[in-house]
């Protein structure tokens, strides 16, 4: 094939060729995935320098960069061969796979970050290293099962948690040993899992050295905290008025718009709130007589008063949470159930792994004795909390969030205290997100 061959730019047009497939993948991923449109052309393109066809000196395809490889200022790197040689439609979907772990902070929750300044070798050294191609197939996993979920399927190659038969909405750390052992299976049967591709440093924070070539400035860290949050912000408005976003977004959403507050002074309010809602005025009583009291001679009538409802907690003590962060927060968690209860209520708690254990019934949260330390799935735990009786009108569950969920509201308010920065709730419950670092409360385990 030659310069004058159809469809194929000379020299000097192959720039401005490389722009224009560039600005229609744009429109296109804006087209179907209108709630990343900010994002999408917020990346910034940089053009690398070609590899030439000796014989015509024209781009060639590399295929190291046919995942357009992008980096944590958001430029998408582009190398010319590779795009004049990919449907404008497959460059689309890099640029919302890319804009993915971006905003998910891929980079930042990457186990292989090396220490600032320390680049990787070449475009494909994250598919050399094992522990860096395995989480860059993990956090593909992540982002791609919401793609699929908004009908924007993959190029061939890419890892697809449906395709792989493995569990949806997941993130990449609970991903990580899934794969694992899928590719520990098939490369016994010499197969391999997935393709190595590499996604740049968006996905694992390591730098390459194409960073440095060309005007690839990106965006500073309050331009990408200022987008982000109009993101999320974009994503809940098109959630509330019935738009299509996939539920992964949603969540991130959700839990990106948060705004910082005092977790201790939240989690008070959101058990409390729980306790008047599980409960409501449906009982008298006289602790409080009834302010018509004075329109009676010698009768005092009872006024409304709310019934203390039944508390439960189910308490994950898989191994992913730690014995002393469970401490912490049993201690705050008793600490507001004895103001809404009383100290001398009975509180009943289900530890749960994998599986929930007995139900215990304890006079304190400092007496609960945590066992487990197997898998995590809270919805057991759930489901033996609502298999009690009486059943409880208020659940507290306590976790680090990588565990699945109910796909639909039990019959109780559930507050979920989630431990650490990872994980999710689901979207039907009230949320505290506490740090896994959290100073212990003055008043220690069992004491009163």
């Amino acid at each position: 094939m030659t310069a004058d061959s159809p469809g194929v730019p000379a020299r000097e047009e192959y720039g401005e060729a490389v722009r224009a497939r560039i600005a229609a993948a744009r429109l296109w991923a804006a087209h179907r995935a209108p709630y990343l449109a900010s994002a999408v052309f917020a990346l910034n393109p940089v053009i690398l320098e070609p590899v030439l066809d000796e014989d015509t000196g024209l781009p060639v395809a590399d295929p190291e960069f046919r995942a357009f490889p992008a980096d944590t200022r958001w430029n998408l790197h582009v190398e010319p061969g590779t795009a004049l040689a990919t449907p404008v439609e497959e460059i689309g979907w890099w640029m919302l796979h890319h804009v993915g772990h971006l905003v998910r902070g891929h980079a930042a929750r990457s186990p292989v970050r090396p220490e600032p300044g320390h680049r990787v070798g070449h475009a494909a050294g994250a598919a050399g290293d094992e522990e860096a191609h395995r989480w860059n197939q993990a956090a593909d996993a992540e982002i791609n099962d919401d793609l699929e979920d908004g009908d924007l399927r993959g190029p061939a190659g890419v890892v697809s948690p449906a395709e792989l038969g493995l569990p949806p909405n997941r993130t990449a750390e609970e991903y990580v040993p899934m794969l694992d052992v899928l590719a520990e299976a098939m490369g016994r049967g010499g197969g391999a899992l997935a393709e190595a591709i590499d996604c740049g440093g968006a996905a694992d924070g390591r730098e390459r050295p194409y960073e440095d070539g060309g005007s690839g400035e990106g965006l500073t860290r309050l331009d990408r905290e200022l987008l982000e949050r109009s993101i999320a912000a974009g994503i809940q408005d098109r959630a509330g008025a019935r738009g299509e976003v996939p539920a992964g977004w949603r969540r991130w959403a959700g839990e990106r718009v948060r705004p910082s507050v005092n977790w201790r002074a939240r989690l008070g309010a959101l058990i409390r709130r729980g306790a008047g809602t599980a409960a409501g005025r449906t009982d008298f009583g006289y602790r409080r007589p009834s302010r018509r009291a004075g329109a009676y001679a010698e009768i005092v009538p009872p006024s409304m008063v709310r019934a203390v409802p039944d508390t439960a907690l189910v308490i994950d003590t898989s191994g992913s949470v730690t014995g002393d962060v469970l401490d912490r927060l049993l201690d705050e968690v008793g600490g507001v159930v004895d103001g809404v209860a009383g100290p001398d209520r009975r509180l009943r708690a289900i530890c749960c792994d994998v599986r929930p254990h007995p139900v215990q019934v304890v006079r304190r949260a400092g007496d609960i004795d945590l066992v487990g330390g197997g898998g995590t799935d809270m919805r057991a735990g759930i489901a033996a909390a609502m298999a009690l009786r009486p059943r409880p009108g208020l659940v507290v569950v306590l976790t680090d969030g990588e565990t699945p969920w109910p796909e639909r509201r039990p019959p109780a308010y559930m507050v979920v205290c989630l431990v650490g920065d990872g994980g999710h709730a689901p979207d039907w419950a009230a949320v505290v997100r506490v740090p896994a670092d959290a100073p212990r409360r003055v008043t220690t385990r069992g004491q009163s």
